[in-house]
């Protein structure tokens, strides 16, 4: 090993090198691809966040080593599939990754919870999501290529079936305190009420009430219960009673309660999903086991064939079983091995 740290330290002594192959600032390389140390104290504090929102606060303050382990796994693993992806010809557009994270914003909102605060919350920063959002992608991509779908043209005859199972409802509210409040917003609508200015004056939900209380478009589950509740029960009344598709406007609703408060609400319009994976997915769940062990075998093959050094201060790396355990007492050379993992990532498309 000696002999050859002038070869590994060569093109990086001006950041410095440890003396096992990995340079300070890393935690560990992947295929000659670094994950830096700043990165690896952003996912741990994730970790860590996890746990205690789970209940595990005392394991937290005792395992603080075993979270770093954890989440430096999560990052290699998050490297094995983004190399594996490119080699398989999959790639990965930004647009998509922003367009995974819009969704996310406007599933958040939905549920009446503000985006900043929930990541401050979770002591997760945007970036960490976005790379989480576009290693997700990675792997439905490759999951589609291993299995692929049944044509779209079946699946949309199937969608046609099932229009009460995936149909959309784009929704505005007002979202008040009370049920006074809430009565007096649904008189004020109900006879004429701007919703802009009644949205603008009167709702509590900081995310839409600059938007006319707009929420845009939700899909079933999405939402807290009694708000889904209310919303699909409008969806059969009205101007948009029997629609799949277009503006239309529902009765204005009684007040709706739910943790966040008293919602009046409305529906603006309805449609079907658009044909996109996730969607296929819950169409045809069939292929989900297929699916999730193609998956694993091909992570399998990306784990046996990868290089991964792991500096010596977060542990070792494992080579039977792909994992980062704890160091020896005294930190030996940094372990640079191709090895086998049993488990691997899963796929959000069944």
């Amino acid at each position: 090993m000696r002999r050859l740290l002038p070869v590994l330290c060569l093109a990086v002594l001006v950041a410095g090198c440890s003396s096992f192959g990995v340079r300070n600032q890393d935690a560990a390389t992947v295929n000659g691809v670094a994950i830096p140390t700043d990165r690896l104290s952003e996912m741990t504090k994730a970790q860590l966040s996890q746990q205690q929102q789970s209940g595990q606060e005392g394991q937290q303050n005792q395992d603080i080593e075993g979270a770093t382990r954890t989440a430096l796994e999560g990052l290699i693993q998050f490297q094995l599939v983004l190399d594996g992806a490119k080699k398989a010809g999959v790639a990965i557009q930004e647009s998509d990754v922003d367009a995974r994270m819009d969704q996310l914003k406007q599933q958040v909102a939905a549920q009446g919870q503000n985006y900043e605060e929930l990541l401050k919350t979770r002591q997760l920063s945007e970036q960490v999501l976005r790379d989480q959002q576009r290693v997700q992608l990675a792997v439905d991509m490759v999951a589609v290529k291993l299995v692929p779908y049944s044509p779209d043209a079946e699946l949309r005859e199937a969608l046609d079936k099932r229009r009460d199972d995936f149909l959309e409802v784009h929704v505005r509210h007002v979202l008040v305190k009370d049920k006074a409040t809430a009565d007096a917003v649904r008189e004020e609508l109900a006879t004429g009420g701007d919703w802009a200015a009644v949205a603008k004056q009167r709702s509590i939900d900081t995310q839409s009430k600059d938007k006319a209380g707009d929420l845009g478009f939700n899909a079933k589950g999405s939402t807290v219960q009694p708000f889904e509740s209310a919303e699909y029960k409008l969806a059969a009344q009205g101007e948009c009673k029997g629609k799949s598709s277009g503006a239309c406007k529902s009765p204005i609703s009684e007040p709706v309660k739910t943790q966040f408060g008293y919602h009046v609400l409305q529906v603006v319009g309805v449609r079907l999903p658009k044909l996109d994976n996730d969607l296929r997915a819950k169409l045809e769940p069939a292929v989900k086991d297929r699916r999730q062990l193609a998956v694993q075998r091909w992570f399998l093959e990306q784990v046996k064939a990868a290089e991964v050094t792991v500096n010596p201060r977060f542990g070792r790396w494992d080579a039977e079983n792909g994992k980062v355990i704890e160091r020896e007492t005294a930190p030996g050379a940094a372990t640079t091995t191709t090895a086998g993992l049993g488990g691997g990532p899963t796929t959000t498309q069944p």
